[in-house]
């Protein structure tokens, strides 16, 4: 007899069991945008890129009478100490050059190691060693309060490389015991300047400059550029610009010079974005556009 064996069972499904069920489908989809969302931002990663910003300030306009400054300029030496924009305005420090008016030197004869009197003389560059020593005369007693011309001549002898003696011209207006006193006193300086480097055809030459002594306040009054809207303003810059133009007044006025780069100047006033300077040993003044010497 056969044995009984268990029989099969067969579960059917009922309605809706084959459905997905939605509460876990949920919390699986949760937790990945989670996951997504809060990841980068944890970790530090940027999906997208950032919007632009415009961080350069806007470049000023370029002052149509001069050049634009070339790059190099932007490594401009130092700027000079100015007066401050607001309050009292720092005290310009005393110019001699401001007080006394020096004419160009004039030679008036050359001679040659003996003493003979040439015809014709060449022209001798002496002034950066001559004008420097003339300004010191103001520091004479005899100078204080001066008014008046001084026709200085100076003894030029290349054989010992020196000025031998100062002399009074006839074009001198001051009385003969200033002057003579004013000559006294400037025989020390004068001792020290030095001939060795200055080109020559002949050994000995006399040369005479037309000195003005004037009071700084008359001074002021001579000088065009003594205005309101002059701030005084002192201390040294250097040229920037592969050129700086050197103007007789502030934008509008006339070309007296061209600076190359390196040259340095002094700081007279300021006129906007005008600056007045010193640009030689002769004490010539003219305007110049700030940003030629880095301003």
């Amino acid at each position: 007899m056969a044995q009984d064996r268990p029989g099969l069972e067969v579960q059917i499904p009922k309605p809706g069991d084959d459905r997905p069920r939605l509460t876990r489908v949920a919390v699986i989809t949760l937790v990945g945008f989670v996951i997504g969302v809060a990841w980068p931002r944890l970790a530090g990663v940027k999906l997208v890129p950032s919007a632009p910003i415009d961080t350069e300030a806007a470049a000023p306009s370029a002052d149509d009478t001069e050049p634009a400054a070339p790059a190099s300029a932007l490594a401009a030496p130092p700027a000079a100490k100015l007066a401050p924009a607001g309050g009292t305005p720092e005290p310009k420090p005393a110019d001699p050059a401001d007080q006394l008016d020096v004419s160009e030197a004039k030679v008036t004869s050359c001679r040659d190691a003996k003493g003979g009197r040439k015809t014709t003389c060449d022209a001798i560059d002496v002034d950066a060693s001559v004008r420097p020593k003339i300004l010191t005369l103001l520091a004479c007693p005899a100078a204080k309060d001066l008014k008046g011309k001084l026709s200085l001549g100076i003894e030029l002898d290349f054989a010992s490389g020196k000025v031998t003696e100062l002399i009074k011209g006839k074009s001198t207006t001051l009385p003969d015991a200033t002057a003579d006193a004013l000559l006294a006193c400037g025989k020390k300086e004068f001792a020290s300047v030095s001939l060795a480097d200055v080109k020559h055809q002949s050994e000995k030459y006399t040369l005479f400059y037309l000195v003005e002594f004037a009071p700084p306040a008359e001074q002021a009054a001579k000088d065009p550029s003594a205005d309101a809207n002059v701030t005084p303003a002192s201390g040294q810059a250097t040229v920037g610009w592969e050129v700086a133009i050197v103007r007789d007044q502030p934008k509008d006025g006339e070309i007296i010079a061209r600076l190359m780069r390196g040259t340095k100047i002094i700081v007279s006033g300021r006129n906007g974005d005008w600056y007045r300077i010193k640009y030689d040993a002769k004490g010539a003044e003219g305007w110049v556009f700030r940003t030629a010497i880095g301003m």
